[in-house]
């Protein structure tokens, strides 16, 4: 049977490969620890739950339309205006099957053949995949030092056939978060070349140490239908329901219904009570964020601590996301052999940061317990320093 070239290119999402063989482990009655993982512990907001129950028992669960309800729109309104500073209208969302569904059908409607994507390194493991997908190029631009690129780094990779820059601020898996100055920059420099920026923000709000993660609509001179910036966002992270898989774009209207139409052709519509839940989650006026964002500082203090305890690992203190990207370089260069080797002899699951695009390092999460946070790190130094 024939294969098409185009899904023969393309690699299996790291993240999930390590879950399926950390799950088979477990399954095997071996006490695997996953320090990979990317959601949290924490249950849903109970908005979303009740939300999605009432749907339910109703006994009505429909076809919604290709762009996302009204009512769930409205609160991404409301959310976009109290977060970012601007007020979309409804025909500049659409709500999506996940933010990774937005991000497709972006490229999807804006790249050609040989249209080129200027990704920072590291970068999330889908984002050269998925240009690949919408037959574009992804051109991988590494930081000239340290785990963040510069404006002058991207900007020496722009030429004629570049379309679209992508960031991801705070970043997977990095937990790096892009300064003010360089997102202003950056807005600045695609409007100068009609560059889209595609800001991938689904981790904005969980940010630490008294920072904040820009946005980048505050530094753009043309209007929303006019501009130049695709903002990413949903409720996986944020909001602890990574199951639900919701997730939307804020863009110009021309861009939006192009979008529209390949969500239609590809999923119908999202489902109508993950966006019920949504709307249960978004409505609630509580804390839920602001104490999922506090217990993860604190989760990343102790892994910090844990990880500093290691003698050859360097790392640069993650300030966002709930990922921690450690130079584990001096023990072996190679980040897969490594992974491997703590997957056999610690038990122990992280991912290998040559799929991130850097060698060397590995991802690790600080979404697990902190007892399953201190007890797989103190495997992992066992194991390499003997401790």
């Amino acid at each position: 049977m024939k294969i098409s070239k185009l899904a023969q290119s393309l690699g299996q999402s790291a993240t999930l490969k390590l879950n399926e063989v950390a799950n088979a482990l477990r399954a095997e009655g071996k006490p695997v620890i996953h320090l990979g993982g990317g959601e949290p512990v924490e249950a849903i907001p109970a908005g979303a739950a009740e939300y999605a129950r009432n749907m339910i028992d109703g006994g009505f669960v429909r076809y919604t339309p290709s762009s996302g309800t009204p009512a769930l729109k409205n609160e991404i309104i409301k959310y976009t205006e109290k977060f970012y500073g601007i007020k979309p209208e409804k025909n500049n969302i659409v709500v999506s099957s996940g933010a990774k569904q937005a991000i497709f059908n972006f490229l999807v409607s804006v790249l050609d053949k040989d249209d080129e994507v200027i990704i920072p390194v590291p970068y999330w493991v889908s984002y050269p995949e998925m240009v690949k997908l919408a037959h574009g190029e992804p051109v991988l631009v590494r930081p000239a030092k340290g785990l963040l690129a510069t404006v002058k780094d991207i900007e020496s990779a722009i030429n004629n056939k570049t379309r679209v820059i992508m960031l991801n601020s705070p970043c997977n898996p990095s937990g790096q978060v892009f300064p003010e100055q360089t997102v202003a920059e950056l807005v600045e420099l695609c409007e100068r070349n009609d560059i889209y920026l595609l800001m991938d923000d689904i981790y904005n709000r969980l940010v630490y140490d008294g920072m904040k993660a820009p946005s980048a609509f505050r530094y753009a001179k043309r209007p929303l239908n006019d501009s130049i910036i695709v903002s990413i966002n949903g409720v996986s992270k944020t909001f602890s329901m990574t199951g639900f898989r919701i997730g939307w774009s804020i863009a110009g209207e021309e861009l939006t219904k192009a979008m529209i139409k390949v969500q239609a052709q590809v999923s119908s519509c999202p489902s109508a009570v993950s966006q019920t839940a949504a709307v249960g989650a978004l409505s609630e006026q509580g804390d839920f964020v602001e104490n999922l964002r506090r217990g993860l500082e604190k989760k990343r203090d102790i892994l910090v601590a844990e990880l500093s305890k290691l003698k050859k690992v360097r790392l640069d203190i993650p300030h966002g996301t709930f990922y921690s990207f450690a130079d584990f370089s001096a023990y072996d260069p190679d980040s897969r052999r490594l992974s491997a080797m703590l997957l056999e002899k610690a038990l122990v699951a992280a991912v290998p940061g040559i799929e991130f695009g850097l060698e060397g390092h590995l991802r690790i999460s600080y979404c697990a317990s902190v007892e399953n946070i201190v007890e797989g790190i103190t495997r992992i130094r066992k194991v390499l320093d003997g401790e």
